[in-house]
Formats: structure tokens, sequence, C-alpha cells
């Protein structure tokens, strides 16, 4: 997946969630009576959870076939791909704390970092099942990204009101919420998941992957 592939793949992503996301607040304005209006702002907090969730993953597996096609040495990449793809290594020397057995293991990870890179994008990163701030975290950390200061100040957004309000809706609660709070949560994925698309893009063009 060339640079142009790739960037074509993650906006065309982007869009079409972002059209999902902005068509509630036309929905919420043609809303006919309130049963149908609390209806539409709980439809809204899962869907934004979803398009969250959907894109993060979507994008960083974009992102990693990205690296893939550029069939670049182990050794050339940051660290958190290396790791990625030396990782069943680690698995085996686990088993064993024989000096002579860890000597073969360091020969077997060098000579790994010679070889073309390429890994599955469930090996460098996981969404797991809920895509909380410290979850987020790890997967923008282990793509070699930073976790940007606009994330961070979001971490109580992502886990007090995005998470915990998709839970409570998928898990049979009961919860009742507003116009305002379901247009919230609707801007703040779409700044979002706009912020991570930007990251990604700027990193595949300025090759950020790249060891220093």
């Amino acid at each position: 997946m060339d640079l142009e592939r790739f960037s074509d793949k993650v906006q065309r992503d982007l869009s079409l969630r972002k059209v999902e996301l902005s068509r509630f607040s036309i929905l919420f304005q043609e809303g006919k009576d309130q049963s149908h209006q609390e209806l539409l702002h709980r439809a809204a907090v899962v869907i934004s959870y979803a398009h969250w969730e959907g894109f993060v993953k979507a994008g960083s597996a974009f992102y990693v076939k990205h690296i893939n096609s550029r069939q670049l040495p182990v050794g050339r990449l940051k660290y958190p791909f290396q790791a990625a793809y030396v990782a069943s290594r680690f698995k085996q020397a686990s088993a064993s704390s024989k000096n002579y057995f860890l000597g073969d293991l360091l020969d077997c990870i060098d000579a790994d970092r010679k070889k073309t890179f390429s890994a599955r994008p469930e090996k460098c990163f996981d969404t797991e099942s809920n895509l909380s701030s410290v979850v987020f975290k790890a997967l923008v950390q282990g793509l070699g990204l930073d976790y940007l200061d606009e994330y961070e100040t979001r971490n109580a957004f992502i886990d007090e009101k995005l998470l915990y309000g998709r839970n409570q809706v998928a898990h049979g609660e009961l919860a009742k919420f507003d116009r305002q709070d379901a247009e919230e949560r609707l801007d703040s994925v779409r700044y979002l998941i706009d912020l991570f698309s930007d990251q990604l893009l700027n990193a595949a063009r300025d090759e950020y992957y790249l060891a220093q």
C-alpha cells in the first residue's frame, strides 16, 4: 500500500464516518416528539463510540500495511515495530533461563533485525474490547507515534463520556441523554478522528516510523 493509496483509504474511511456522525445533527432537528429525540440521543451515543473505535482500528491497520509495503529492514524501524516483529522470540525465551539458549536468542533477534519488516496489524496494536484512554495511548505509542497533548486533555472525556455512555446503552441500561450531551459526543469524536487521521498521514509522509 503506497503513500497515495494509504492516504486515499484513510481519507475515505474518515469521510464516511464523519458523514454518518453529521447526519445525527440533522435528525435531531427533524425529531417529531420527545420519545423520538431520546431514541436518537441514545443511538448517537453508541454510534459516536463505534466510529471512534472503528476509525482508530482501521486507520492503524492501514498505517501498518503502508509500512509493510515499504519493504524496509526491521532494524531501520522504531523500536515498537522491531519489538512486534521479534515478539515470538521473547515467548521462547520465557521458557528457558539457560545462558546458551539466551545467547542463541540474541543471535536470532540480531538476524531478525536484518530481515524485511512485515507484520500483521494486530501484532502492532490492540484496541481490546474497550478503547479507553489507556488502551488508546498504548496503541498510539505502539505505532511509534506521540501521544499528543490534545489527546491527554480528552482522556476524561474518552473514559467518562464516550466509553461509559456507550457501555450504559450497550449493556441494557435505560440511561437518557439530552441533545447537548449527544452533540458533544458527536463533535468530539469528529475532532478526535480528524486529529488521529492527520497524525497518521503526516507520520507516513514524513516517514516517522523510521528509527532516529
